[in-house]
């Protein structure tokens, strides 16, 4: 199990050691996935590139894989409908990307909302008519609620080629996060910033919340490699290190390798048997 969750920590940035701006490495075996994706435009499902589409879809499937599990270390208690909530819409934007659902009104920000309110008041009220309704743990699902908007969270306060949308208050962030080059932390808009920040934050906050939930099982230290790194990707995006080596594929695998081994040292000796002291009589 830590030697899976170990393997998992490499989906954020696998598209990194298997493709460049070329496309797949030379190294890498040509199972034909590519071709078979790009349509007559030269787009792979919607994406500019085989590269970008990987990046994506393995992002979002990395937030899943910590969602889902942090909903089955926690289902049986108040908020595991809440975790649901959230896990269903990380998995709803994996089926958009691989049925190339992205351009369809599928993908539109409002449908989704009101579609994931609906089934918020819906599992909440089957909830709390077993069990005992308060204000805290009506907060705690309002939390969960706004953390399963974050994958489309740039959608509803932003649009396309405009900015942020005129409903939305302007606190100036964005004209003081753009450089002289009209770079915003060194990408190309607000707007894909938000994306990404909000996505690597979504990530994180499914696989640190299994690590909380996950007391008693012995996996639960390593679960610290995927929310660590997770994390460093958000800190990456938000203090603009895209395109410095702090961003890159190696700086990642070398923590990723050496955070594994000091949790496997920590485990090995905070979980030794101690052979039974012999009793003198």
């Amino acid at each position: 199990m830590a030697l899976a969750i170990i393997g998992l920590s490499t989906l954020p940035y696998l598209h990194d050691f298997i493709t460049d701006a070329d496309g797949l490495k030379s190294w890498v075996p040509n199972l034909g996935i590519e071709s078979v994706l790009t349509d007559a435009n030269g787009k792979v499902h919607g994406f500019s590139t085989y590269r970008v589409f990987l990046y994506t879809l393995l992002i979002f499937v990395f937030a899943c894989i910590g969602w889902a599990g942090w909903y089955q270390s926690a289902r049986s208690k108040y908020y595991g409908g809440g975790i649901f909530l959230v896990l269903t819409s990380g998995a709803y934007h994996v089926a958009l990307i691989l049925f190339d659902l992205r351009k369809t009104a599928f993908n539109e920000a409002w449908p989704k909302f009101f579609v994931l309110l609906g089934l918020a008041v819906f599992m909440g009220y089957l909830w709390f008519r077993q069990n005992k309704l308060s204000f805290r743990r009506i907060l705690v699902w309002a939390v969960l609620f706004i953390m399963a908007l974050l994958p489309f969270f740039h959608d509803i306060i932003t649009e396309r080629g405009v900015g942020l949308r005129p409903w939305v208050p302007n606190f100036g962030i964005e004209q003081m996060l753009t450089d002289s080059e009209g770079y915003v932390r060194g990408l190309g808009s607000y707007r894909v910033l938000v994306y990404l920040f909000c996505i690597y934050l979504f990530s994180h906050l499914g696989w640190i919340g299994w690590f909380f939930d996950a007391r008693g099982r012995k996996f639960r230290p390593f679960l610290m490699v995927p929310a660590a790194l997770s994390f460093y990707q958000v800190v990456v995006i938000a203090m603009s290190w895209r395109e410095t080596e702090f961003n890159s594929p190696n700086i990642k695998l070398y923590i990723t390798i050496g955070l594994s081994v000091l949790l496997a040292i920590n485990f090995y000796y905070n979980n030794k048997v101690s052979p039974k002291a012999s009793i003198v009589a």
